[in-house]
């Protein structure tokens, strides 16, 4: 794979490969090679970059459907690899006519030991100067898709990979940001098996103290998941809420999920599969106001964010 080489820069630290070019070549000199072993190769060649910039001890582990980078000792390695594969299955069962398992390679998931290292990583990902809240995981869609953690005990290495995982296969939908995090908070609470999320008394009073005409226009644009404050976190909990609400009759919520536009909030595909406006579903929690999605309100930076809820631009990515 020496081809490769010419076609990564260095920054922050990382190699950061080129994805624009590197398609055009694989397009241009390598179409008649069997597509998922190449890209298989061209990951494990840009993981053996990534780890040569790290601290000593990291290695690569290999399953059927993923790749994963860490130092960690192998029975670390091997249990998460378990639990990425079993997890993989029951997602597209749970998802099904949704999620897409589509695309060649491997998953690759980088577990950072240290944490430096992993937001030195995240860096080339974000807007400079913008203001984020913390992050203990992430699906990166950007050329290769692939997730980035920081190390966590195992049980909660699961949930966050779930997490994860649910975003990575409903990416090649174009999707808002609300429902990406919602479908994801619910496959995490269902496959770890936590306590699904109920509207108590207290948490009725936050969510009604905070949401007003601007902050739900955060919402459906996704500019609240990007809060650095309880806006972050209740925008989880509502998106939660609004996804069971909407996939108790399942077979409209596919039809729904598969026409939803995050540059609209999915309004135009709630009106016409539901027969309703989505302002509608926010009145059930909180009454009358002005809660429909009204696009023509956000700002690019919004819609920008519309799409993918961990704030990175999508690209063509192989996965």
């Amino acid at each position: 794979m020496e081809w490769l080489d010419q076609h990564f820069r260095e920054v922050d630290n990382f190699p950061r490969p080129d994805w624009g070019e590197i398609y055009q070549v694989v397009d241009d000199k390598h179409k008649d090679a069997d597509q998922d072993s190449l890209w298989c190769d061209i990951a494990r060649a840009w993981m053996g970059k990534v780890i040569s910039k790290l601290p000593g001890g990291y290695s690569l582990h290999e399953s059927e459907n993923f790749i994963v980078v860490s130092n960690e000792e192998d029975k670390y390695n091997s249990l998460l690899l378990s639990f990425l594969e079993r997890t993989l299955s029951r997602i597209l069962s749970t998802l099904k006519g949704i999620a897409s398992d589509d695309g060649y390679g491997k998953y690759i998931v980088i577990v950072f030991n240290d944490i430096d290292d992993y937001y030195a990583y995240l860096s080339y990902f974000y807007d400079e100067g913008g203001v984020y809240g913390l992050s203990s995981g992430v699906y990166l869609n950007r050329g290769y898709g692939h997730f980035a953690f920081p190390y966590q005990e195992l049980a909660y290495a699961e949930s966050i990979a779930s997490h994860e995982m649910t975003h990575a296969l409903v990416a090649h939908l174009p999707i808002p940001a609300w429902l990406n995090e919602g479908m994801a908070v619910t496959i995490e609470d269902m496959i770890t098996g936590s306590s699904p999320l109920r509207m108590d008394n207290e948490q009725f009073s936050r969510h009604r103290a905070f949401w007003g005409s601007e902050e739900i226009q955060q919402f459906w644009s996704g500019e609240a998941f990007h809060r650095p404050d309880e806006g972050q976190e209740l925008s989880y909990h509502l998106a939660q809420f609004a996804v069971n609400a909407l996939s108790k009759d399942y077979e409209a919520f596919i039809a729904f999920t598969n026409s939803a536009s995050h540059e609209d909030g999915g309004e135009a595909a709630a009106q016409d599969v539901f027969g309703s406006s989505l302002g509608g579903l926010i009145e059930q929690f909180f009454g009358d106001g002005e809660w429909a999605p009204a696009p023509n309100t956000w700002s690019k930076e919004s819609s920008n964010n519309a799409r993918n809820s961990d704030g990175f631009a999508a690209g063509s990515l192989k996965r």
